[in-house]
């Protein structure tokens, strides 16, 4: 079985370059938001003024009951990893306990329970300077993906496996 320490390390490192903290910051602007997961459809590829500070929007999970949000956060493991300079050594959090509680969504059909956790915050980079930050959600269990009722949305069910992950990671560079 796969230390998810390990994996969660060379998933960081493979990036080569991750920055900022992981801690909350007040900020004297609003900063710049980035979705990891719309990072990820381009390529994990994201670009943010310089002089701004960031707020990664992290991955959110979504599934059509509560019985199945439960079982995902009883069964995921989930580490996220930022580090300062590009090139520097990454700083690893276990996030396992941090995400929200589950909020119901949807009133018809389509309806679900979402859980997210918390932005990742980073200070302002200088123009030029290119950062990554990354998750990695490991199952230690077997879960669904259903929404209800099934077949009415024509999305799902899916099966995820224990020892499966999620990985979201994003490279963003000031510009």
């Amino acid at each position: 079985m796969r230390s998810r320490n390990l994996v969660a390390a060379l998933v960081v490192l493979s990036l080569g370059v991750f920055a900022g903290t992981v801690a909350p910051a007040a900020w004297a602007v609003d900063p710049y938001v980035v979705d990891v997961q719309e990072c990820a459809r381009n390529n994990g590829q994201a670009t943010v003024p310089a002089g701004a500070p960031i707020s990664v929007q992290n991955f959110a999970f979504v599934t059509g009951t509560y019985g199945l949000m439960q079982n995902f956060l009883l069964k995921q493991e989930t580490m996220q990893g930022v580090a300062r300079p590009a090139g520097g050594t990454p700083t690893l959090v276990d996030v396992t306990d941090e995400w929200s509680n589950p909020e119901q969504i949807g009133d018809g059909p389509a309806q679900g329970w979402v859980t997210r956790l918390p932005n990742i915050e980073l200070e302002a980079l200088a123009a030029g300077e290119v950062v990554g930050v990354g998750s990695l959600t490991e199952f230690t269990g077997p879960i669904q993906i259903v929404f209800t009722p099934v077949g009415l949305i024509g999305f799902g069910p899916f099966h995820v496996a224990a020892g499966d992950v999620f990985l979201q990671v994003c490279e963003i560079t000031a510009v």
